[in-house]
């Protein structure tokens, strides 16, 4: 009799060692697939700690005799395998887009040099030409007023893309609807003092936010559904 008690107490013991590895197991699982929903691929993929655990597991089952027990967790372990298979595909597929992205975006920033070489190439030919200093002031005075509308813009942008990988996007008021009409504002700007070709090159920026802009409407209408 006390010889039974001893080996239903250890049964039992064993039973609640395997369900807390369990459970260690999925709460890693649930709190990576979260922090992926959220879009935080800095997060370490558990999988492979997670297919081990299940491993030890099965090898404990086995080491006991459970041997039919320990086979119900080779379904486990091949689960976690293909999710593990399907991870390295998603996290290439997200490296691939953020290249495109840094690349989109250094074109971006090329486009803006471009722009703003061609406007002190266009004050270096009037000065040239016209030999005004103060017509070469006053668009001075005025291509530095573009330019720090364009540098606040730019920075509203930023410091909304980095508030949003520290809080909710739908804690955020998006700025991109103001940047585009900021830019559609610079461009009338280049247009009123005859900077036909820098305006039309500021059409990139506008569309650069358009497209950015459709982007967070998306990721605002997958984060309500949730």
């Amino acid at each position: 009799m006390q010889q039974r008690e001893k080996k239903n107490f250890m049964d039992e013991k064993f039973e609640n060692q395997i369900t807390e590895m369990i459970d260690i197991a999925e709460k890693m699982a649930r709190d990576y697939e979260f922090a992926i929903k959220k879009s935080k691929y800095e997060t370490k993929c558990p999988y492979p700690k997670i297919i081990k655990i299940y491993e030890d597991i099965r090898q404990l089952l086995i080491d006991s005799s459970w041997n039919e027990q320990a086979m119900i967790f080779n379904e486990q372990i091949k689960f976690y395998r293909e999710k593990l298979e399907k991870d390295k595909k998603l996290r290439e597929i997200e490296a691939q887009k953020v290249q495109k992205q840094k690349k989109f975006e250094e074109f971006h920033k090329i486009k803006e040099i471009e722009t703003i070489k061609a406007v002190i190439l266009s004050l270096n030919k009037e000065e040239e030409i016209l030999d005004f200093e103060a017509k070469k002031k006053e668009k001075i005075e005025k291509s530095e007023e573009i330019f720090n509308i364009i540098s606040n813009a730019e920075r509203m942008a930023k410091e909304y893309e980095q508030e949003i990988k520290m809080s909710s996007i739908l804690h955020l008021a998006c700025p991109y609807e103001k940047i585009i009409e900021i830019y559609k504002e610079v461009k009338k700007r280049f247009e009123n003092i005859g900077w036909k070709e820098e305006s039309r090159k500021l059409i990139d920026s506008i569309r650069y936010y358009k497209d950015k802009l459709e982007k967070d409407k998306r990721l605002r209408e997958i984060e309500e559904k949730k």
